[in-house]
Formats: structure tokens, C-alpha cells, sequence
């Protein structure tokens, strides 16, 4: 289990770390040297240059592999995480629509259900996967050696970071969906639910439920022509 966790984490379609194979691998836990995957960013060049084929060279090749790897995007490391349901696709989508493994982390089930290609049962194993304390250990573990946790893709603009926006009811001028694009490329969140947190709901024809637990929260209620003078201003 543990030898397979390891495989995928350093495979091509995880963090891709040119020359860890499942040998090497095999090699570095039976010498005690990796028992999780944080630990390959602990590796010194002495300590693989003593493992079976493994000659100077090619130990300092593997050290700059896994050093390089640090440096990859969000969506790879989601990949390497090895969450059920979680492929490179949903890696992709989730990296797009969060930004970050920390705005991801604190995603609840209603945020992650909204998401293109996501849906409920993969919320729920993502969620499942973030609350286990093996998990939060491995995160603070890769943390601190000082791989990259953000997407590599930057919003085009930053003026409604920090915004949190629920979208309810039916919009005139685009989906629910395009308009959700739209505040996230200018840095803005969107929320499935409303709480004291949102800063915005924008109502629709037939706004319901979202509506009305906004008015009870005292959450800024905007049409969607607000919303539009918020987009293109």
C-alpha cells in the first residue's frame, strides 16, 4: 500500500519526477529512507548515491528530478494526492476554480458540488480525503519543504479578491455558470451557499431559498445589472 502510494505520487500523471520509479522506490523504504511521500524531498544526493545502480551522477540527477518537482502546478499535486474520483481532469477543473490547496481545503460540500465535473460523490471523497489527520500531516509535511500549492494560472485581474458571491434564481444576460467564470477570473469567489461570510447575493427571476437566507443574514442583496457595472467597470 505504501510502495503504491508512492508510485503514483512521483508518477508522470502526478508530480512527475523523472527517475523514481517503483525499483528505486522499493529500494529507498526498504532501506527506511521514504515511508511517505514527503520524505522524498528529504533525500540527500549521499544518501541515493548508496542504493543498488545508482552512481553519483545519477543521484544528483534524481535530486534536481524531485527538487524540480517542487515547482509544479496545483493540478499536479491534487493528481499525486491519489483521492478517489480525482484524475487529471478534476484536478485540473478544482486547481482552475480554487486557486489554491488552502481555498480547496476549506471548500464545503455545496461549493465542491457546483463544480463542472465534480458532483456530489467526488465533494464528498475530497472532503473525506482533507478531514483524515494522515492527509493534513502529509499537506504540512510538503509545506514545509516548499512545494508549490498555488495553480500556476494567475486571475486576470485581482479587483474582486476577497469577494464572495452566491448566484441564485435565473440571470438575463448569462448562465449562472458564465457568470461565475467571469467574477472568478477577476479574482472574486462564488459559494453555493450563503452564509455571514458572502459578500454578495445576486438575484434572479425566481431566486428562492439562497434569496431569502440572505435577507435573514443581512447579506448585500445586487441584481444581475449590478453585478455586470461590477464586471466591466
Amino acid at each position: 500500500q505504501r510502495l503504491r502510494h508512492l508510485v503514483h505520487f512521483a508518477s508522470r500523471d502526478a508530480m512527475d519526477i523523472d527517475g523514481c520509479g517503483p525499483s528505486l522506490l522499493e529500494q529507498l523504504v526498504e532501506k527506511g529512507l521514504v515511508k511517505a511521500p514527503g520524505d522524498l524531498y528529504k533525500l540527500t544526493t549521499e544518501q541515493v548515491q548508496g542504493l543498488d545502480r545508482m552512481g553519483a551522477k545519477s543521484a544528483q540527477k534524481l535530486i534536481q528530478a524531485i527538487e524540480k518537482s517542487k515547482s509544479n502546478d496545483l493540478s499536479n499535486l491534487l493528481c499525486a494526492f491519489g483521492i478517489r474520483q480525482v484524475g487529471q481532469k478534476a484536478a485540473q477543473v478544482l486547481t482552475r476554480r480554487f486557486g489554491s490547496l488552502d481555498a480547496l481545503c476549506s471548500a464545503d460540500l455545496a461549493e465542491l458540488s457546483e463544480v463542472p465535473d465534480i458532483g456530489e460523490i467526488t465533494a464528498k471523497c475530497i472532503i473525506s480525503w482533507f478531514a483524515q489527520p494522515q492527509s493534513q500531516h502529509l499537506i504540512a509535511t510538503l509545506k514545509e519543504a516548499g512545494v508549490n500549492m498555488e495553480s500556476h494560472a494567475a486571475p486576470v485581474s485581482d479587483k474582486l479578491a476577497g469577494l464572495t458571491f452566491v448566484l441564485t434564481g435565473e440571470l438575463e444576460h448569462f448562465s449562472r455558470k458564465d457568470a461565475g467564470d467571469r467574477i472568478q477570473a477577476l479574482g472574486g469567489k462564488v459559494s453555493g451557499s450563503v452564509s455571514k461570510k458572502t459578500s454578495y447575493v445576486v438575484a434572479g427571476e425566481a431566486a428562492g431559498s439562497k434569496l431569502r437566507k440572505a435577507q435573514e443574514l443581512g447579506v448585500a442583496i445586487i441584481g444581475e445589472a449590478t453585478l455586470i457595472q461590477m464586471l466591466d467597470s
